[in-house]
């Protein structure tokens, strides 16, 4: 046992739409180190846990705190104060990759270092050198480098996804908060992306929570799943203790399709 602070602890988060509720009391800790995947069907409240975890999106007034490194991101409803500086070290990737489709996927990738440069050299484009050579690193290093000049509209999702990714590597990211990062990705390109973000959470020691409708690929990468239903968590353990039982009582009718989703 270790006294490091949790990457993401989260206690007793609740979220509300109209009559729904999204969030019923979710605790939720993850370690340094960890790559956890968040499953469970359509509507079960995985999403919505990551963009509250990430203070995209306020929760209910009687939800207690969630933080981030040991950071406050918000509690009991109310974003934090310092919230911005207490993202620098979480990336976030969506589902449709977020890239400026007008930039090249180098300009895109230099993005992330925005939170550490003045606001003047943002606006301007004025990278220093040090931030031209961490974007070239980080598109080496998730296979890019030599698509850097083309614009982000004429590239794949894969590639995109693949460029976020880099973007969030640029950013300094300890933590990597993955919302259904391949869900609009071809097999074959989806399993690059998870190839990469599990390379990165072994070699870099990078924690990882990732949302997933596929099974079968939180089986393959990730060590540890927690599967929501209506809100609530129902499963948090080992990626190799769901089977077919398990599954069938998270997913219900949705099984076969979240479960073999992955290779249509």
């Amino acid at each position: 046992m270790t006294d490091a602070v949790p990457a993401l602890k989260a206690e007793n988060v609740r979220m509300t739409f109209g009559e729904t509720r999204a969030l019923d009391d979710v605790s939720l800790a993850v370690e340094p180190g960890e790559m956890v995947a968040l499953i469970g069907p359509s509507g079960s409240g995985k999403s919505t846990l990551l963009r509250v975890a990430a203070a995209l999106q306020p929760a209910d007034n009687t939800s207690g705190p969630v933080a981030v490194l040991g950071h406050t991101m918000q509690s009991r409803g109310r974003i934090a104060s310092r919230v911005r500086k207490n993202r620098a070290r979480l990336g976030f990737i969506f589902q449709q990759f977020n890239l400026v489709g007008r930039l090249s996927l180098f300009g895109n990738v230099m993005l992330g270092a925005l939170g550490r440069l003045p606001v003047w050299r943002g606006a301007l484009g004025m990278f220093p050198n040090s931030v031209k050579q961490a974007a070239m690193d980080a598109l080496e290093r998730v296979g890019m480098e030599e698509f850097a000049a083309r614009r982000a509209s004429n590239l794949s999702g894969g590639q995109q996804q693949r460029g976020a990714i880099a973007r969030a590597l640029v950013q300094g990211a300890e933590v990597l908060f993955a919302d259904e990062p391949i869900a609009s990705l071809d097999p074959v390109s989806a399993r690059k992306v998870m190839e990469l973000l599990r390379e990165l959470n072994q070699s870099d020691g990078l924690t990882v929570v990732v949302t997933l409708h596929q099974v079968d690929y939180a089986q393959r990468y990730c060590d540890r799943t927690v599967a929501l239903n209506k809100g609530r968590i129902v499963y948090d353990g080992p990626s190799n203790g769901l089977d077919r039982e398990k599954l069938i009582e998270i997913y219900g009718p949705e099984f076969e399709t979240a479960f073999y989703g992955g290779e249509e």
